[in-house]
């Protein structure tokens, strides 16, 4: 095997390179609940929202997946993934530090399948598993700071203290 072949040549649907927008939404949680200010990053090549955050004053709150799916659906039945600049929305290179990614079933496998190939590596061909690694979540948009805070592991840098609540 090639180590620096795209990883993704070995399935039916090859993940495409994200297109990341970052803008704000109001978005109402529930029927009963006024539409709370949210910060949030939409990846158009999914389309899908990336990552969430309400960002009203004394309250910061990650979304969680349904949440997620729900304001997901909510843009695309406006078709803001058409449009996203008509919207408001700006084009950003690589997930806001802020951001709790997550992450799409493909990706997923995706990432699974690099996990293979760096349990099967040897000394001599590592580098270039980590190397394919961080091709591949870059081009998501995604650094190993987006993964810590994704998988709720402590970031060196924090002490290990969390600041947020996640809302699904």
């Amino acid at each position: 095997m090639n180590w620096l072949d795209n990883v993704s040549s070995d399935s039916d649907q090859p993940i495409s390179a994200a297109c990341l927008m970052e803008g704000h939404w109001r978005y109402q949680p529930h029927p009963y609940a006024d539409p709370v200010l949210c910060r949030l990053v939409i990846d158009l090549a999914a389309p899908r929202v990336v990552a969430a955050q309400i960002i009203e004053p004394g309250q910061v709150q990650d979304l969680g997946s349904s949440a997620l799916e729900d304001l997901t659906n909510i843009l695309l039945d406006q078709d803001v993934h058409h449009r996203p600049t008509a919207w408001g929305f700006t084009p950003c290179n690589v997930l806001p530090g802020w951001a709790r990614p997550s992450f799409s079933e493909q990706q997923i496998e995706e990432l699974e399948r690099i996990q293979g190939y760096m349990v099967e590596a040897t000394e001599d061909t590592i580098e270039d598993v980590l190397r394919l690694r961080e091709e591949f979540l870059r081009g998501i948009g995604v650094t190993d700071q987006h993964i810590m805070r994704a998988t709720g592991t402590p970031d060196p840098a924090t002490n290990g203290r969390k600041g947020s609540r996640v809302l699904n």
